[in-house]
């Protein structure tokens, strides 16, 4: 989907609402638990082929960014202006974890249940393969976006429901790639197609890093 139809989604879900109870929203803590476990079991898992990237039917990324851009803070990938388009300006600051897979940042608002995380996958070495090998036999929602402004890219979930939170991957390389995860806040649930955020974001994201390499 173009990135203007996506923005557009975004204001729509977010237009007229106030920041603190009708942003778009984040894994839960038992969503991340489960996106996170997925990324784990992705990094445990022993590559077909001898270790040769692509694999599981992943496609090969033409164009990689530097590993160099993934070295920063994972809470500072986007700008307040952004996490406010997304969350309202009331919106929380980051919380920074450090996973198996990476490190991470969750933003979450508590009264609306909105938020979204936002993954750097530099330690499985797996890229997009391990998430062809893993999430996709187990995804409900798996949408293949062949060219996500330069990269290949899936957009998955666990089922068609309006209450689970839609996940976005994007490889920067075969080796590494960033993801993120959205879950439309309480009264949003429900109201139009719960992944076309989890796109928008993922879009600031890729632009935001690819403009660190000066591209």
């Amino acid at each position: 989907m173009p990135g203007a139809v996506l923005a557009g989604a975004v204001v729509l879900l977010v237009a007229g609402c106030s920041a603190t109870s009708d942003g778009v929203a984040s894994p839960t803590p038992q969503d991340s638990a489960a996106s996170q476990s997925v990324s784990s079991s992705s990094s445990e898992s022993q590559s077909p082929g001898g270790g040769q990237l692509p694999h599981s039917g992943a496609p090969a990324v033409s164009d990689p960014l530097p590993e160099s851009v993934l070295a920063i803070d994972p809470c500072e990938v986007l700008t307040r202006d952004q996490v406010e388009e997304m969350l309202g300006d009331d919106a929380p600051e980051g919380q920074r974890n450090d996973l198996k897979t990476g490190p991470s940042c969750d933003w979450q608002d508590p009264k609306s249940g909105a938020g979204f995380s936002v993954y750097l996958g530099t330690e499985t070495r797996q890229g997009l393969s391990g998430y062809y090998q893993n999430t996709k036999p187990q995804a409900g929602i798996w949408r293949e976006v062949p060219e996500f402004h330069g990269f290949p890219a899936v957009v998955s979930s666990a089922d068609e429901s309006p209450y689970t939170s839609c996940h976005m991957a994007v490889g920067l390389a075969d080796e590494y790639t960033i993801s993120v995860g959205v879950t439309l806040s309480r009264d949003r649930m429900g109201k139009g197609d719960k992944c076309e955020p989890v796109q928008k974001l993922a879009e600031m994201l890729v632009e935001n890093l690819k403009e660190r390499a000066g591209r």
